[in-house]
């Protein structure tokens, strides 16, 4: 195989390495994180199930392909907060779950990368949850790569209360975010749409592939508050609807309530 085509085979059970998120994943669950937003995406490679944009076949590796490869075309300023959200990232999963954290990272950007061309947002949608999860601080973002994409990801950063369990704070935090919306600026707004946009998308694969309730895992069990929440983000951002984004976020409230 040629190593610079960034093209494998899933094995016979589904199964591939990604490095993109520096992990095994499996397409049958719907684990598949390449498309536009991916660090290692070659614009035009045709993708089908079983083959994927950016991985190898996991068996019979000699060593770990190196993570996010360089690809020509490919703007380093991007490539610079991927590297730097992949690191602050590092070791974290989903809720409950052993999918990488970045694998939310990377469908973030699939939905930011149909809303906007401007590099320093999408630098913000790579490192929107660097803050709220991870060592990184505001400071940090800001020396590194400057005062608006800091200050962006600072508008997208929730005050998680580290000292009050998450469960306790849960409804003050998402009515600040919702109450923050309506006087948000519209670059902000393309961060919050994909990131809400790619946790929904999350919750209705895993709900697939499962039999409990979903809810059960997250800090609001309460399926009524938690559809409260969504439509109520959704209400905020009435200037994308005619965007393939809103459509999807749309099409996944419909399937989880």
């Amino acid at each position: 195989m040629n190593r610079d085509e960034h093209v494998a085979i899933a094995d016979s059970e589904g199964y591939f390495y990604c490095r993109a998120v520096d992990a095994r994943l499996n397409y049958r669950k719907e684990q598949q994180v390449c498309g536009r937003g991916c660090p290692c995406y070659t614009e035009g490679t045709l993708r089908v199930p079983g083959q994927f944009v950016c991985c190898y076949q996991e068996k019979g590796l000699e060593e770990k392909p190196a993570l996010f490869p360089s690809v020509a075309g490919m703007d380093e300023r991007l490539y610079e907060a991927y590297t730097y959200a992949a690191s602050a990232h590092a070791g974290q999963n989903r809720k409950k779950t052993d999918i990488p954290y970045f694998a939310h990272i990377i469908t973030t950007m699939n939905y930011a990368t149909e809303l906007t061309e401007d590099t320093q947002v999408l630098q913000a949608a790579i490192l929107h949850d660097t803050v709220e999860d991870t060592w990184v601080t505001f400071e940090d973002l800001q020396r590194r790569f400057g005062d608006r994409v800091a200050r962006l990801v600072e508008s997208e950063t929730e005050n998680k209360r580290p000292n009050i369990p998450a469960s306790q704070t849960w409804e003050i935090r998402k009515r600040e975010t919702v109450e923050h919306l309506k006087k948000a600026s519209m670059d902000t707004k393309v961060i919050v749409l994909a990131d809400k946009t790619a946790n929904l998308e999350s919750i209705v694969k895993e709900q697939r592939h499962i039999k409990s309730d979903i809810w059960a895992k997250f800090n609001q069990t309460d399926r009524a508050k938690q559809e409260w929440y969504f439509r109520a983000v959704r209400e905020q951002l009435a200037e994308f609807h005619d965007t393939s984004v809103i459509k999807a976020y749309d099409a996944y409230l419909e399937i989880l309530f």
